[in-house]
């Protein structure tokens, strides 16, 4: 496929939420708090729904190389398919994490649910700048045993070979949900050319 193309794709599902959620462009992705760890919270534990505990790692573009230092800006519906925007329509679960020497990150929440009366699969969105990199949004993360999940999502996800972006869910001994992740990065920026004032696209 036509990298353009290919790219043009990408953008179609983060614009349409966005439009669905009455904005222009990409949501906001607040900056990260000074004592951003590896290890970070969406959700915490008297927030209603099933623990889910998602790790990984994150990679240069070459998809080998680790990519260290890198914030990782997560947000999500809570356990009624609802973001709950505030006034600057930050979703009310989110949460950042900036990866160690070998790019590991991890995220406690709760498992999404999908947004009420529609087909989209249930997921965790992702931003992604810094260790060198700009301003970024992944694909989202989705799960593997999600009833909404159609034959054309699984092969596209499959088609990232290692970054698939349906992952496994396992039960822990703890009780909670577990997935692993691995995000590989771009060298440009994803977002439309009006946002690219912000220092981070550097």
């Amino acid at each position: 496929m036509n990298i353009r193309v290919h790219r043009l794709f990408a953008i179609i599902p983060l614009l349409f939420v966005a439009m669905a959620r009455g904005q222009n462009g990409p949501p906001p992705t607040p900056p990260a708090p000074a004592d951003v760890s590896p290890t970070g919270s969406i959700a915490g534990p008297s927030e209603p729904g099933e623990r889910l505990i998602v790790d990984g790692q994150v990679f240069a573009p070459d998809g080998v190389t680790l990519a260290a230092g890198v914030i990782l800006y997560a947000y999500q519906t809570d356990s009624s398919g609802l973001y709950h925007d505030d006034s600057s329509h930050i979703a009310r679960l989110h949460g950042w994490v900036k990866t160690d020497a070998q790019g590991r990150f991890e995220f406690r929440t709760i498992r999404p649910a999908p947004y009420p009366n529609r087909s989209i699969p249930a997921h965790i969105h992702f931003h992604a700048w810094g260790g060198g990199y700009p301003l970024q949004w992944t694909e989202e993360l989705k799960f593997a045993d999600d009833p909404l999940l159609t034959p054309h999502d699984v092969a596209d996800s499959q088609a990232h070979g290692d970054f698939a972006i349906i992952r496994p869910v396992t039960r822990g001994a703890d009780r909670a949900w577990h997935c692993t992740v691995r995000f590989r990065l771009s060298r440009q920026t994803n977002y439309p050319a009006q946002y690219r004032d912000d220092p981070r696209m550097r």
